[in-house]
């Protein structure tokens, strides 16, 4: 009967385990200038049944070509299910500064536990606004988070469309990341996106194996408790 017990932890362990489940996407497509209409790429993940959502991290890699193309002039947002999440919203734009940040140029990662918030990038890395970068962007930040239309959103604006609101959905589903450059002159590509999730197993998986844990080791006690009972004397 011990292998009862043995089964049982076993599948535990299996189901309560945390996989990290990494998707990339090749896009390869310009960015409509000046034109809230933007660009939505669209994927579809089908390769995790039963999972969901503990949390993610999010790449995204654009690149501008010719004059402009601004950082500063980007919204980009993701979203799956109920989640929602703002990675971008006209970086560096703040009072006194309209347009945001005129550098031209992404290949960054978005994790919420990061220390510096993406929006004042330049501010992070020197301490200053006004000091432009030698090239693309590049390193781990916290997402924009700001819920708040692009034309008025500043670096004081409050910030909660964060990454966890995806937390506990499934994985599997429909992801749009949306990419709007909302100021004419220049040009940006997205080049890529991507995902890494850690994904558990959704609640009514989890129900089920514990079931049949405690189902197992209820046997196990069982005939542990039988084994102990001394044979009466005839």
């Amino acid at each position: 009967m011990w292998k009862y017990f043995y089964l049982s932890a076993a599948f535990l362990g299996l189901i309560l385990r945390t996989d990290a489940q990494v998707f990339s996407y090749t896009v390869n497509s310009p960015i409509p200038d000046g034109d809230p209409t933007g660009l939505a790429n669209v994927q579809t993940i089908s390769s995790a049944p039963g999972l969901s959502i503990a949390n993610l991290t999010v790449t995204l890699s654009t690149s501008g070509s010719g004059s402009g193309g601004f950082n500063g002039d980007l919204y980009v947002g993701l979203q799956h299910e109920t989640g929602f999440s703002v990675l971008l919203n006209r970086p560096g734009k703040r009072s006194g500064a309209p347009q945001g940040y005129g550098d031209s140029g992404l290949n960054v990662t978005f994790d919420g536990s990061a220390a510096d918030d993406i929006h004042n990038y330049r501010f992070e890395l020197s301490g200053n606004h006004a000091t432009p970068l030698g090239g693309a962007l590049t390193g781990v930040w916290q997402p924009d988070a700001r819920n708040t239309d692009p034309a008025t959103v500043l670096d004081t604006s409050s910030r909660p469309a964060t990454l966890d609101s995806f937390a506990n959905l499934p994985v599997n589903g429909q992801w749009v990341l949306f990419v709007a450059d909302l100021s004419s002159g220049g040009t940006q590509t997205l080049n890529s996106w991507g995902m890494q999730i850690n994904a558990v197993p959704e609640p009514a998986e989890v129900a089920f194996v514990v079931g049949v844990s405690l189902l197992g080791f209820a046997l196990w006690r069982k005939h542990s408790d039988a084994r102990s009972i001394p044979a009466r004397s005839k």
